[in-house]
């Protein structure tokens, strides 16, 4: 299994380059170097965009007490859609296209928050808390400072 990242890496420009050309031979060169440039900057736009209004999202979330979970995820979907999209190619961009798209985040969120072993979707807050119940008290120690001793626990 560790060969297929190396792999991958040597690959990605190979299969980039073939695309290119493909493209390049169906649109003209000046179309396939456009189409390269505008996708630039259209990831250069949606990560400008997106990033402000994700985490202005985020913020009234958590200033009504919830757990901007959806928020982040969609965030970071949308700044590696971005970062993909910056990338030159036509692959990386067909990537990222479906990442833009909110209901696909949607299925992502759903489908790797049940995969991560939450008892609901992502975000929904939802899931089981231990509660581990203890006495202690405080003792004053000769400095002045409080730390809390635990009491020793009748043996059973």
């Amino acid at each position: 299994m560790a060969w297929v990242f190396p792999f991958l890496f040597l690959a990605w420009p190979v299969v980039e380059i073939a695309v290119l050309i493909e493209v390049a031979q169906w649109l003209g060169w000046p179309g396939a170097i456009a189409g390269i440039i505008l996708s630039g900057l259209a990831g250069l736009a949606v990560l400008r965009t997106q990033s402000l209004a994700t985490a202005r999202l985020a913020q009234a979330q958590m200033n009504r007490g919830e757990m901007p979970v959806a928020a982040l995820f969609d965030g970071a979907c949308l700044a590696v859609a971005g970062g993909l999209l910056m990338l030159p190619g036509f692959v990386t961009d067909l990537i990222a296209l479906p990442l833009l798209l909110a209901p696909v985040r949607q299925l992502l969120r759903r489908a790797l928050g049940s995969r991560l072993g939450g008892s609901g979707p992502a975000g929904s807050g939802g899931g089981t808390t231990t509660v581990i119940e203890g006495d202690w008290t405080v003792v004053e120690e000769n400095d002045g400072a409080r730390r809390p001793v635990p009491k020793k626990l009748p043996k059973e």
